[in-house]
């Protein structure tokens, strides 16, 4: 770049005006990527940090026993949606709720099936860890007999969704989520990160987690966006191998592949292995914070970041919302902050476990609040 510019400056005084022109330009990506690197290493760093602080509610209305609530599973195969059902049996049992739960079996078709499961059990109300959308005109039935009904992971962003009838939908949020994927891959490479994006667009949270990701590769003018694509999350077992054995043919190594969803890297990474790939050579960057994904990223095979979810939190908090929605008073407004999961802080908020554990106390807050002691 100093060599163009020492040419453009002789040139000038021959008259070749547009070669100094060509070196401003090019000057100044060069300054947009820098730009874009330091950001990139600065929200690493904030994301990844020490997750102490307490944002959530400091009060809660009274609580009362006897309550009965559903929680329809999208998929009882993929573990984080599991833990939040028995999770939230765990902290409705401490105030005296009866908690279900009916497994959705991964796809819309099944999500409506459990649903209508779900009403016939007339709750007070129905927890859901499955696209909204999918299942808005049977939301809408369990709404109009009084059913409350809280989302986790059900719409495209974080907090009340009236228009899909949810009294709440709890979630990180997945823009700062997709953002912080694609921060890490631009710092890591220093700004020369090739990526594929992989998403699941039956779910809206998905569709807007990838895009965030695809949006900031974008800004990165020293990047390269080689793919985005997207295929059903339950045909991952089925998918993932060929899929991945594509990218790595068709664009080569070094490589990012970044994910909605860690599930998606336990197809890939025997691909990888078996096909002699060197684990530096093709980095996974998922998110959701699988129990196989803090294993992934501990033992350095492939994957190297997860955006995890705090999931005993949220199901906490899906309790908390539905006691305020029982109450007829508004959700708490609580988003808790997505926390970045890599090599070095692996072992970290709850991570010794192979789950995110925010060490902000929220489980006894929350129990002081309903008046457990």
């Amino acid at each position: 770049m100093k060599k163009r510019c020492e040419m453009a400056g002789s040139a000038l005084r021959f008259g070749a005006a547009s070669l100094l022109a060509l070196c401003v330009v090019a000057s100044t990506t060069g300054a947009h990527a820098d730009d874009a690197v330091a950001a990139a290493k600065a929200a690493v760093a904030r994301y990844a940090g020490p997750q102490t602080k307490w944002e959530g509610p400091a009060s809660a209305p009274k609580v009362e026993k006897g309550m009965k609530v559903v929680y329809l599973s999208g998929d009882e195969q993929n573990d984080i949606s599991h833990e939040y059902g028995e999770y939230m049996k765990q902290a409705g049992a401490k105030i005296g709720w009866n908690v279900t739960v009916i497994d959705g079996k991964g796809s819309p078709t099944s999500w409506l099936a459990a649903f209508n499961q779900a009403i016939a059990l007339k709750p007070q109300g129905i927890a859901i860890f499955a696209d909204a959308a999918s299942l808005k005109d049977r939301i809408a039935a369990a709404n109009a007999q009084g059913i409350s009904v809280v989302g986790l992971h059900a719409a495209g962003l974080p907090g009340p969704a009236p228009d899909l009838g949810l009294f709440v939908n709890i979630q990180e949020d997945p823009r700062q989520i997709g953002a912080a994927q694609a921060d890490w891959a631009i710092a890591h490479s220093d700004g020369k990160a090739r990526v594929v994006v992989l998403t699941h667009n039956e779910y809206k949270i998905a569709e807007v987690k990838s895009d965030a990701t695809r949006d900031q590769i974008l800004k990165c003018t020293t990047c390269k966006l080689l793919d985005y694509a997207n295929s059903p999350a339950s045909e991952a077992a089925q998918r993932m191998p060929q899929l991945t054995t594509s990218w790595v043919q068709r664009f080569g190594v070094p490589l990012y592949v970044t994910s909605v969803g860690d599930n998606d890297f336990d197809f890939a990474v025997p691909v990888l292995r078996t096909g002699g790939v060197k684990k530096t050579d093709v980095m996974l960057i998922g998110a959701d914070g699988n129990r196989s994904a803090y294993d992934r990223i501990r033992k350095g095979e492939y994957q190297t970041v997860t955006v995890s979810e705090p999931i005993e939190l949220q199901s906490y908090q899906a309790i908390d919302e539905l006691n305020r929605a029982f109450h007829k008073l508004p959700p708490s407004g609580f988003v808790q902050a997505p926390y970045l999961v890599t090599k070095e802080n692996v072992d970290k908020e709850g991570g010794s476990k192979n789950m995110f554990v925010p060490s902000n106390d929220y489980k006894a807050h929350y129990l002081s609040i309903w008046g457990v002691k």
